[in-house]
């Protein structure tokens, strides 16, 4: 399992390298120029342009700017934001948390309402259960969350008023509360003010069934196709002619063999979400990774864009290693034919 696992890992040197060239190159590509929109009117006097170029290291050439990123990010140092001058590291957790609790909540609800769908639907192929409930994940996969967001705010925040709008905690209520390590639920747990945790619980609920639509419409779908696939094999016909309750063919025989492909699903779902769901953090005024990259591309901020898209990717990779060695653990197969 070592060996597995070291290989895993090594695999992954080159493809970071090869990002960090991708988000160096990419962002100067953009028109735009970085000193020009930090400055404004104070761009236009050539001498201040200059100085603020040489100050930022951006009068260097390519490769020598290059040079300086890629040493600066192995000694561990992600910059300082142009505009801000705070550092990365320090916005990029502030705004990863948020990202994180929301999309843990997200695909908790599509891994357990998918993997149930997908099993019932397998059970009972052919039925109107079966019909119905892969139309009802298809019209989620369908729906776009610029359209169901706005239906979901509609409905619970403004005509039932049971749910709030946008935001991670009523600030105009919990004037004190901050977050801690960058968590709202930690932030608001350890707050000392009753109730600021259960506001902050209902602000996630909106979007994270916003956002667990389609995770969960996938899930659904490609657990239903994996245990269809696994009933036709020999080994369960062989289980089955054994006297083996349908439970036991169904829970050891089946699932575990399937578990691979729903393992696969479930993981690059939630890779997905991790990147920063802008559409869902832009709809709910949600302090994510994904509006924070953002604004960092408008303003051209080097420091924010490339270092930002290089964590996040690092948090992808550990994501899809972590996939890689749950790969090992359900089938044995995999890590001793590699």
């Amino acid at each position: 399992m070592l060996f597995y696992v070291l290989r895993r890992v090594l695999i992954l040197i080159p493809v970071y390298l090869g990002l960090t060239l991708s988000t160096f190159t990419l962002i100067r590509l953009v028109p735009g120029d970085a000193v020009e929109i930090m400055m404004g009117e104070k761009a236009v006097d050539p001498a201040m342009h200059a100085q603020a170029l040489q100050r930022l290291g951006l009068d260097l050439p390519l490769p020598v700017q290059y040079w300086h990123y890629l040493t600066n990010i192995l000694q561990g140092n992600f910059g300082e934001s142009f505009r801000t001058r705070t550092p990365v590291l320090q916005d990029f957790f502030q705004h990863f948390v948020p990202t994180v609790e929301l999309a843990f909540c997200a695909i908790l609800i599509a891994s357990i309402l998918g993997i149930t769908m997908g099993v019932i639907a397998a059970l009972r192929r052919g039925s109107w259960l079966d019909y119905t409930l892969m139309s009802g994940a298809l019209a989620g996969y369908s729906m776009p969350i610029y359209l169901l967001g706005p239906i979901l705010t509609g409905i619970f925040a403004h005509y039932l008023g049971w749910l709030p709008v946008s935001g991670v905690i009523s600030v105009a209520q919990y004037l004190d509360v901050q977050p801690l390590y960058g968590s709202w639920l930690l932030g608001s747990l350890f707050s000392g003010q009753s109730g600021a945790f259960w506001d902050v619980v209902k602000h996630f609920i909106l979007p994270s069934i916003a956002l667990s639509t389609i995770p969960l419409a996938m899930i659904a779908r490609m657990t239903r196709s994996a245990i269809l696939e696994v009933l036709g094999e020999d080994y369960v016909r062989t289980a089955r002619a054994k006297g083996l309750s349908p439970r036991r063919v169904i829970m050891v025989h089946v699932m575990r063999n399937a578990l691979i492909t729903v393992v696969t699903v479930v993981g690059l779902q939630a890779a997905t979400l991790l990147a920063g769901a802008i559409l869902t953090e832009t709809i709910f005024s949600w302090p994510g990774v994904g509006s924070w990259l953002l604004d960092g591309f408008f303003t051209r901020d080097y420091p924010i864009v490339q270092n930002g898209i290089l964590l996040v990717a690092t948090a992808l990779m550990l994501v899809s290693l972590l996939v890689d060695i749950l790969y090992g653990v359900i089938n044995p197969r995999i890590r001793h034919a590699s």
